[in-house]
Parts: C-alpha cells; structure tokens; sequence
C-alpha cells in the first residue's frame, strides 16, 4: 500500500484519485476548487480531504499533482504555500497535467535542488479510461527510479510508457495532441466536403477507413516504405499534389473552406521544386526533416 497525496480532483483528477484509493491505497487529497460531488465521493471510497498542501503533504510517499495549466502546476509546486515551501522532502512528486515540456523541466530542476525526485507522466485517452482505470500514461524522468513509479500508475492507466529523461513525458503528450488535434479538423474538413457533394456519409466513413486516408499513415503507408528507407515511388508526391488540388477545387465550387488541405498545398508546392517531386508521398517525412535542419 502506498500513502499519496493527490492535488487536482476535477474531470479527470477524481476518477484517477478513485482508482487510487479503491485499489487498496492510502489517498490525501486538495483542491480549493473541488465539487462538493467529487470531494464525497472520494471520501466514500475512504480519502481524506485536506485544506491545505502542508496537511496534504503529513507521511504522503507520492505526490501528483493534475491541474489545468503550467500556472496551476508552478504556484502548487514553487508558490509561497507550495510543495517546496514545505519542509517535508522525503516524497516523489508526479505531474500527471498537460504543460510545456520546458515549464516540466524548470519545475523537475527546482526539485532536484531539494533533492526530492520528480516526473512527468501526463495522461492520453478520455474521461471514459479515467474512470475505468485504461488510461495511456506518458512519462518522463529518472529511469533508475521509474520502478517505483510504475505500480502506482497502473493504478490509473493501463499502458503506462517511460518516454526518456525529464520533460520527455510532457513532449511526447503535446506530440500526439498535435497529431490528433490536427487529424480532427482534417478529418471534419473530409466529412462536410462529404455531405455538400451528396455522398452518403455512412458510405464515405466505410470506405474511408479502408485506406490510409482513416486507418492513418502511421498504419499503412509509412512503416512499408519512408521508415525502411524507400522513397521509391509508389505514390509520388507530384501526384499528391494534383489531387490535393482537386479537392480544393471541388471544395471551393462546394463552398467549402479546406483550410487545412490550403495550407497542405503550400508545403506539396514547395516539395515539387525539388527531387522530392518524383518521390514516394510518405519521403514527405524526409522533406520536412531536411526543410526543419533535422538529422
């Protein structure tokens, strides 16, 4: 059994703190802010609510902290009432909220002063795997340590992955956010240029999630041919173009504004005027690699 304190029990803290504490851990926790909803029901399950991080903190052996925003994360930790103003040492802290991986690395450094370990570990995946204790769990930090660590996140997430040294957790969140963030406006893009050409959108879904267009490149296209090293042409990038440029033009005659695909266009434009022109689509990855300084 494992003595935690948990700070941040909203959306997603309380069900993660539940998990905690229904599978046999001893569970502190704080939030100024929290629902009268989410406090009972975590003292149900037998946590202690605390008015403050000092009492918080008592003979905890973890501390995570699941807060909105790199703010709330530093006045937790470095403000005048925070984690390090207290003379309690003796605990791994875990920030399980989503920030900027450089803000992570600060806050790490500012423990490490105090000799008092700790990591990054934000979460993937919804409510839903909150609750039921399914969650993708990121983390970064000392990997000497990261056995300690581990039993306790999988308490809260059923993949729980160290993604390397300080900060590496939080980079690899904000990665896959920007990759499906982004997918998500292509993707509603496709389904409204969809519906205004009068496809049946139950068909268009089908059919789209038989190519690389809904199954993802990272599924189809780039593990048999940019991540072996061939670039030979499949599918060349000149083609690539044409047909962007057609479903833009469909789109603008459909009064539909692709704005992703737009900005798509620019970069397949750039890659034309050069040898990646008759390349395969997926040495894309190449051209940005190489346009960025990378490698």
């Amino acid at each position: 059994m494992s003595k935690v304190g948990f700070i941040g029990v909203g959306t997603m803290g309380c069900p993660m703190a539940s998990n905690i504490v229904s599978k046999g851990n001893e569970l502190n926790f704080y939030d100024p802010f929290v629902q009268a909803e989410n406090k009972s029901k975590l003292e149900n399950l037998g946590g202690k609510y605390c008015s403050s991080i000092k009492d918080l903190l008592d003979d905890r052996d973890f501390v995570i902290t699941m807060l909105p925003n790199g703010n709330n994360v530093k006045d937790v930790c470095l403000g005048e009432e925070g984690l390090l103003k207290q003379e309690k040492k003796d605990y791994i802290h875990i920030d399980m909220s989503t920030i900027l991986p450089a803000d992570s690395i600060a806050i790490n450094k500012e423990f490490e002063l105090q000799k008092i370990k700790m990591f990054d570990a934000p979460v993937a995946r919804l409510v839903n795997n909150a609750i039921d204790g399914t969650l993708l769990i990121l983390v970064g930090g000392d990997n000497d340590k990261f056995g300690e660590i581990k039993p306790l996140l999988e308490t809260m997430g059923s993949d729980v992955v160290y993604c390397g040294n300080s900060g590496s957790g939080s980079k690899m969140k904000i990665i896959n956010n920007y990759m499906s963030i982004v997918s998500n406006i292509v993707t509603a893009e496709t389904l409204s240029l969809v519906e205004k050409s009068g496809i049946d959108l139950n068909l268009a879904i089908n059919l789209l999630t038989t190519t690389a267009a809904g199954k993802g490149h990272l599924n189809i296209s780039y593990p048999i041919k940019v991540l072996k090293n061939d670039v030979s042409p499949g599918f060349k990038n000149t083609l690539a173009l044409k047909d962007l440029k057609l479903a833009l033009e469909q789109g603008a005659l459909d009064g539909i504004d692709l704005s992703t695909g737009k900005s798509a266009l620019k970069i397949y434009e750039d890659a034309d005027k050069t040898e990646y022109k008759d390349l395969d689509w997926t040495s894309m990855f190449n051209y940005m690699k190489e346009i960025n300084k990378i490698g």
